[in-house]
């Protein structure tokens, strides 16, 4: 076939428009992103993930579902966000320790260089609780009762591996003690079962004794945290009371490794400007929610440091 030389020209000018239009990059996201929770609709997390993303949504200008993806303490969800194409339009909600604690009891289908790090949001500080009228006033009295009372000193928890557990085990190694261990499920019923006078204390979370240490009804001793922690500074840290660890629990976003670190970056300015929401903020306050914001790498090195520590607590002191 021949081609003239207007012909030519044409083919020549459209090839000449096709980077500027065909292969032209829509922003990100051009569609919805799909945020999997690797537990069942109205817990603490699924509750977290719901009242943070519409303030994500607003600054990132794009729209995220919530998927629940429940089983196995977190590990479904969890292998299926690190198993999910990286393309940016898949990441995930990721609980520390609990989702990590996983690939330390056995092959869970991920480990935690399966995910690109993105974002930190929640960090709620573990907290050592007990009565305002206990004899417990801070953890010296704690460990010198401990040692009277070796193994009768009642404490209860949020559960067999959960933070709250793997924080008193710390604690426990750390003092040289050994108290008596009461597992509950979750974190409402050690605080019911403490303010009932079934324990003496109790390994629990900020968020889950906040409202009753301002209504008196609670007394917190230590907190897990590296300074004191702005929503409960009259609290000591483990630190000053002569115990230097940290804990609690992390709720941040993930995606699959591989994502692009330009997309990770859209992502982690809108939590970023999210968390400094005023609106969010009174939100979150108003439910003792700890807003804490860590960038990619930040988020990064938390979530290695936390691995580490697993694997110690693990090869020390199993949980299960």
């Amino acid at each position: 076939m021949k081609i003239n030389r207007r012909q030519f020209s044409l083919m020549a000018a459209a090839a000449g428009a096709a980077p500027a239009s065909a292969f032209a990059q829509a922003a990100y996201p051009s569609r919805p992103i799909d945020l999997i929770v690797p537990f069942a609709p109205g817990g603490g997390t699924d509750l977290s993930a719901r009242m943070i993303v519409p303030y994500i949504e607003k600054y990132l200008k794009g729209t995220i579902a919530v998927i629940n993806k429940a089983g196995a303490g977190g590990q479904v969800g969890a292998a299926q966000m690190a198993k999910a194409k990286p393309d940016g339009y898949t990441i995930g909600f990721m609980n520390v320790p609990n989702t990590m604690m996983k690939p330390h009891e056995r092959e869970a289908g991920y480990t935690v260089d399966s995910f690109a790090p993105i974002a930190n949001m929640v960090f709620d500080p573990a907290v050592l609780a007990t009565r305002p009228d206990s004899k417990y006033k801070t953890l010296a009295d704690v460990v010198a009762e401990a040692k009277a009372r070796p193994g009768k000193v009642t404490i209860g928890s949020a559960g067999v591996g959960s933070n709250t557990h793997l924080d008193l085990l710390r604690f426990e190694s750390l003092a040289g003690i050994k108290l008596h261990h009461i597992p509950y499920d979750g974190g409402a019923a050690p605080r019911t079962a403490l303010l009932g006078g079934h324990v003496e204390l109790v390994a629990s979370a900020l968020g889950d004794c906040q409202r009753f240490a301002l209504d008196g009804t609670i007394s917190m001793i230590g907190i897990l945290t590296k300074e004191r922690f702005p929503m409960a500074p009259t609290v000591p840290t483990y630190a000053e009371q002569g115990f230097p660890i940290e804990g609690g629990a992390g709720r941040g976003l993930v995606g699959p490794k591989g994502m692009s670190p330009a997309q990770i970056a859209v992502i982690e300015k809108a939590v970023d400007q999210a968390l400094k929401d005023p609106e969010l903020i009174k939100k979150a306050t108003d439910i003792a929610l700890p807003l804490v914001f860590m960038n990619s790498p930040q988020y990064g090195e938390y979530l290695q440091r936390s691995d580490r520590e697993l694997a110690e607590v693990w090869k020390t002191t199993p949980w299960i």
